[in-house]
């Protein structure tokens, strides 16, 4: 089957089996796996592919806020546009759709910056802290502290497809958050073992809990190894990654380590040059594809 073809037939099935708008998040409670990475070439393949997307980039440092401002000043040179409020802002004002910046066709984005890294302070303010364990109270605080990014992003969710969250590298307040308001999540991973380690303990200590204690229903969409080089260490890792989730978890691309991916920050995402066309069409639209594959499959019931 041509690629075209096989594209339609992927896009075709899942909007015919799936009438229900999607959030995800990519997670690891280590820095430099790539979530960004994949956060940045998901939403704009599937913003091309045909669905609506809205990026949420509920990380302080709003590194994916600046390349999503890069792809559409890319496509817009002569629009001048400002950016009025941002993510900690929509928090405090309980309303996130006056946020929302448009990118490129299908494409939108809700902005981060530095600011957001006081959302555990308001969140503190508004609701308190407790402690697990120490303090009688601790469920029905913490309950109301991990749903306000759900409660906020319910409003609007209807209007796209596809949620796509970018969190920091921590288990905190904003990873929380992220997944309690997430339908399904990727985890990845750099073939590093400190990163592979990232995804086990992010499971262990913030999945784990959050379902049993606060019943959250996400599910784990799939594993994605990111940044693969032609190392020894690489391939080991990966070997003991499949081991220890089983292959069947694995999405089938593994995102190779390229010099034009580390351009994106300060380019924005396009496919006006051979070698952006190239990751695109040979990296990134196959790891779409083969995430709508994923998302079917469970959905189906079939995993």
């Amino acid at each position: 089957m041509e690629k075209n073809e096989l594209s339609l037939k992927i896009i075709n099935e899942f909007r015919n089996v799936l009438r229900r708008p999607l959030t995800i998040t990519v997670a690891n409670s280590k820095g430099g796996v790539g979530k960004t990475t994949i956060i940045r070439y998901l939403s704009y393949v599937l913003s091309r592919l045909g669905f609506k997307v809205l990026v949420v980039d509920a990380d302080p440092q709003a590194n994916t806020t600046k390349t999503m401002l890069l792809t559409k000043n890319y496509y817009s040179e002569d629009e001048i546009f400002i950016v009025e409020k941002t993510m900690m802002a929509g928090i405090v004002e309980k309303d996130l759709s006056k946020l929302v910046i448009p990118i490129i066709e299908n494409l939108y984005c809700i902005p981060s910056h530095i600011d957001f890294k006081n959302f555990p302070k308001y969140l503190t303010r508004l609701y308190g802290d407790s402690i697990e364990g120490l303090d009688d109270n601790y469920k029905e605080i913490e309950s109301k502290r991990i749903s306000v990014l759900r409660d906020l992003i319910k409003p609007i969710k209807a209007d796209y497809d596809f949620v796509l969250i970018d969190t920091p590298p921590t288990m905190s307040d904003f990873t929380r958050n992220a997944a309690y308001a997430s339908d399904y999540m990727i985890m990845a991973f750099q073939t590093q073992p400190d990163s592979l380690d990232g995804v086990t303990d992010y499971i262990n200590e913030e999945l784990t809990p959050l379902m049993e204690d606060f019943d959250l229903e996400t599910e784990i969409v799939g594993i994605l190894p990111n940044h693969l080089s032609k190392g020894s260490i690489d391939t080991t890792v990966v070997n003991d990654a499949i081991e220890l989730f089983g292959e069947e978890n694995f999405f089938n691309n593994i995102i190779p380590f390229t010099k034009r991916v580390q351009t994106t920050p300060r380019t924005g995402l396009n496919t006006d040059t051979y070698w952006d066309e190239k990751a695109y069409n040979e990296v990134f639209e196959p790891l779409a594809l083969n995430f709508l594959e994923r998302i079917l499959m469970f959905e189906k019931g079939e995993n």
